[in-house]
């Protein structure tokens, strides 16, 4: 068929304004900020300058009940806790006196969960391979935020265990609350390259935890061009549970020879943790470790500079969504670089890669065309469409560990287009120098979008605003 030059003219347009009507699905409309705290801590730290919103923290914000939640270290060095009624109440903060936090580790963050069965706020922080520090506030805290008591005495003394009797040392404290209402906290024993993980569960009913349990492997025999390794750890995007009950997770692995990240792995849960399944539904007769059957979904060599501790959500078919940034052979050759020529790669050559399982069990793969910044976190809204919150640029590579021209970028994808639409819709202007995290819940419960920002300094040392965004979608 012959095409006029109106038919092709009009045709142009028609696919401009269907690609248009796409991207304009999802939008931001609305965007505030609210300062939680002008002096909030920065330091020149052994890996980061920022402590406040780091990338491994499962939950520094968190909302419930009408009230948000923030915890994070002021220029004191003291370990605090604010919270404000939405949506947008005057931040009020708790300043615990009892502990003068003095590392420069940007490993020891803070990290909260809350019990919606019995109201109690939970925090651990300072570790990285170190004592357990933890404490919880009363019941009925965080249940009853207009007429109890917000002040330190609302929380018990700092603890070394969980379960009586039972201290230990741990790395990246994560907590996350129960399809139940219940709490459930995880962390890592012993080191990068050679550590276990392990879950707890919190019992409101009785206000005690238990049931302590290892939950993947350092052991092992890893083999690849780079060499042979004996023990790893694993490096979760997240633990989260689907509407149905299940537990999903997804991490990398890091050797502990060479100390590069490899490959996506999957596992799922139908009893809490307690017992594991691969991609095929296949339960494992041991604790995940590299060479359990099955669980590897995506192949991702060590030479490609795989990132770890990026982010994954599940949407409302329970489809889980994991959101890496990586080079490719092509993309490290395009840079003029060669494989394993960097630990991380050159910058130019890293990608952010969208991996999915569909309703099949079968994992989807889409290698993104946007400027690579921190590591990302990824939110689903009520049509299935994806929303990525990371510390990037539009116009320029960011290096890990430049804290200069970082904004707050969001991009979005759509259900509709299969997620292969991603494009930035929105940019906060910074600059600011942490990972951006946000808030699960009241992303969950209002479609309100809250992610923590800090300012960078003025100065080495010096402290910064830590602020909250909230963004509202179209």
């Amino acid at each position: 068929m012959k095409l006029t030059l109106h038919t092709i003219i009009f045709t142009t347009l028609l696919g401009v304004f269907i690609m248009f009507n796409t991207l304009a699905q999802v939008k931001v409309i609305n965007e505030s900020i609210s300062n939680v705290d002008e002096s909030a801590l920065n330091f020149d730290g052994k890996y980061s300058s920022a402590i406040n919103g780091r990338t491994f923290q499962k939950d520094a914000l968190i909302s419930h009940k009408g009230y948000q939640y923030v915890v994070y270290y002021n220029s004191e060095r003291r370990v605090c806790i604010s919270r404000r009624s939405l949506p947008n109440g005057e931040w009020k903060t708790i300043r615990f006196m009892d502990y003068h936090f003095k590392s420069s580790d940007s490993h020891n963050a803070i990290s909260m969960g809350i019990c919606p069965n019995d109201g109690t706020i939970h925090v651990a922080f300072d570790h990285h391979v170190d004592t357990l520090h933890y404490r919880v506030s009363i019941k009925g805290l965080a249940n009853n935020p207009k007429t109890m008591k917000w002040d330190a005495s609302s929380f018990g003394p700092i603890l070394p265990e969980l379960e009586k009797g039972k201290p230990f040392k741990l790395t990246y404290p994560k907590f996350w609350q129960t399809p139940e209402g219940n709490l459930q906290f995880n962390y890592r024993v012993r080191g990068s390259g050679n550590g276990d993980r392990m879950l707890v569960d919190y019992n409101a009913a009785i206000g005690k935890w238990e049931n302590t349990r290892q939950i993947d492997s350092a052991e092992g025999i890893f083999k690849d061009a780079l060499g042979v390794s004996d023990s790893r750890c694993s490096y979760p995007n997240g633990y989260d549970y689907d509407n149905e009950g299940t537990l999903h997770a997804t991490w990398v692995w890091r050797e502990n020879s060479q100390g590069a990240n490899h490959d996506l792995v999957y596992v799922y849960s139908k009893d809490k943790g307690n017992t594991w399944k691969n991609n095929v539904g296949k339960s494992l007769k041991e604790i995940p470790q590299v060479n359990s059957e099955g669980i590897v979904v995506a192949p991702i060599r060590r030479e490609l500079g795989l990132m770890n501790d990026h982010g994954q959500a599940i949407d409302s078919k329970n489809r889980i969504h994991v959101v890496m940034y990586h080079s490719t052979e092509k993309t490290i050759k395009d840079s003029g670089s060669v494989l394993g020529a960097s630990r991380w790669g050159p910058g130019e050559a890293r990608r952010y890669h969208h991996y999915w399982r569909d309703v099949n069990g079968q994992w989807q793969h889409f290698e993104m065309d946007l400027k690579v910044g921190n590591r990302p976190k990824v939110f689903v809204d009520n049509q299935d469409n994806l929303i990525m919150i990371y510390a990037g640029s539009n116009n320029l590579v960011i290096e890990n560990n430049d804290q200069d021209n970082r904004d707050l970028i969001i991009a979005v994808a759509t259900a509709k287009n299969n997620w292969k639409d991603w494009h930035i819709q929105h940019t906060v202007k910074g600059p600011y120098m942490n990972d951006m995290l946000g808030d699960f819940y009241r992303w969950k419960e209002e479609s309100v979008l809250s992610v923590i920002l800090q300012d960078v300094p003025n100065g080495n040392k010096e402290s910064s605003t830590l602020k909250v965004v909230d963004l509202i979608f179209k």
